[in-house]
């Protein structure tokens, strides 16, 4: 009899139907093609990714709210000195409590996960990255949310695909699908979305791919708006374009010194973080410490900063700067009253502005802090 059961329990669980052959079998008998389940997956997957980029995003927006109604408050000072630093010790003791394989910030996880290990994330990875990245962005740490709900996004549709037993194939499109919905939620741009997945994550430009994920992210997008009743991330208003200036051919070598230097700056920022992480990883402290010790670094530039504008106001280089963004869209921000040297003085401080991101996303980032870089790049 052991001889014979063995056998006779292998084989049950070979002929054991999963659900995606269940559907299988039911869209050929239906007349449908064999994988057309994916566009009602993909579709749960923009909805939930919608739920959860809304509750990813309404706290980080509350505290922002809530640092701009405490401006001239003499707590603030001292708020925005330990602030970042306790964000980065709650970092520290949960990535102590919630072990997860990090392979860097960003979407090195997404991209580490499709290349080696078949698509498949374990689920506890966008949990840690969603507790996190809050804790880093909602106490000042200069950083971006887009990265974590990339990484949350793509968990889930990871561990959508193994609760469905998808092929390695379809796993892959279902993570796409769930990283797509996630930027589609937060920038409001279904688009951009889902030719950064195919270009960035899967490069794969198939049709067979292409569907699921414009409708997760189509679906995200029009969710999350429906949530949040906001507009586009920027909104620059109606009154951007103005019809007092247009573009002539005289413009484009602006625009070239222009890409030159957003080269150069680029650069400089991913070296700033590479030499910051060297930094850290060097220092002979407990792990859970360090991204406290990067937090009171940005702490004291952010206390620097009050001393030397004496505007108790929370630094433009905390958070994501997403306010700071809006402002410098905002074309009145560059109309002066006079010839007294405005514009210039105005210069100096954006000039100063992009060395301060690129120090405060470096020791944010580099000492262990959870986000995104795609925020700090667009400041």
């Amino acid at each position: 009899m052991p001889c014979f059961a063995a056998p006779q329990s292998e084989g049950f669980q070979d002929m054991r139907p999963t659900l995606t052959r269940v559907l299988r079998k039911t869209s050929l008998r239906l007349g449908f093609e064999r994988d057309w389940y994916l566009y009602i997956v993909a579709a749960v997957i923009g909805l939930v990714m919608a739920v959860v980029a809304t509750a990813f995003i309404a706290p980080l927006r509350a505290m922002e709210d809530w640092g701009d109604s405490m401006g001239g408050n003499p707590l603030l000072p001292w708020l925005i000195l330990i602030g970042p630093a306790l964000g980065g010790l709650v970092v520290g003791v949960l990535r102590h409590f919630i072990r997860a394989r990090d392979v860097g910030p960003g979407v090195t996880t997404l991209m580490y996960a499709v290349l080696r290990q078949r698509s498949r994330i374990p689920a506890r990875v966008g949990l840690q990255k969603w507790l996190c990245s809050t804790a880093t962005i909602a106490t000042g740490g200069s950083a971006g949310a887009e990265g974590p709900i990339v990484n949350i996004g793509g968990v889930i549709g990871s561990n959508v695909a193994r609760l469905l037993g998808t092929r390695s194939q379809n796993t892959a499109t279902l993570l796409g699908c769930g990283s797509a919905a996630g930027i589609a939620a937060v920038f409001n741009a279904p688009i951009a979305g889902v030719f950064f997945v195919m270009e960035i994550l899967l490069r794969d430009f198939s049709l067979k791919t292409f569907t699921p994920i414009v409708i997760a992210a189509v679906v995200a997008s029009a969710s999350t708006r429906g949530f949040l009743h906001d507009s586009a991330i920027f909104d620059v208003g109606d009154g951007f374009m103005g019809t007092d200036e247009s573009f002539g051919i005289g413009q484009i070598p602006i625009y070239l010194i222009l890409g030159l230097l957003s080269a150069i700056a680029a650069i400089v920022f991913i070296r700033s973080l590479k030499f910051a992480s060297d930094r850290f990883a060097n220092l002979s402290i407990s792990p859970i410490l360090k991204p406290a010790v990067g937090g009171l670094l940005l702490g004291l530039m952010g206390l620097f900063s009050i001393m030397m504008t004496g505007m108790v106001d929370v630094p433009s280089f905390y958070g994501n700067g997403y306010p700071v963004i809006t402002n410098l869209l905002d074309p009145a921000t560059y109309v002066v009253s006079d010839e007294s040297g405005s514009l210039a003085a105005l210069a100096l401080l954006v000039g100063l502005l992009l060395v301060l991101k690129v120090v405060g996303t470096s020791l944010t980032i580099g000492s262990g802090g959870a986000g995104g870089m795609f925020a700090p790049s667009l400041l």
